[in-house]
């Protein structure tokens, strides 16, 4: 798989979670990627969670966090 699909197809799973009503809650780094979990925004205990190969991936999900962030401010 080319790089550009494997950041598209991580980024239509984020942009999924993302339009079902999930926030992100938690970002940990391991040495195989990075495990973003997501909590329903009305439901805090169900979770689900994807493993971020893609560096522009992770990146997304950095700008998310601080569009966010700014939203808020």
């Amino acid at each position: 798989m080319s790089t550009y699909q494997e950041f598209m197809d991580e980024k239509l799973k984020i942009d999924a979670f993302i339009n079902d009503g999930y926030t992100i809650h938690l970002i940990k780094g391991t040495l195989e990627g990075d495990i973003v979990e997501f909590t329903k925004t009305d439901n805090i205990a169900d979770k689900q969670s994807i493993l971020l190969k893609d560096a522009n991936s992770r990146k997304y999900v950095t700008t998310i966090l601080i569009k966010k962030q700014l939203q808020k401010n």
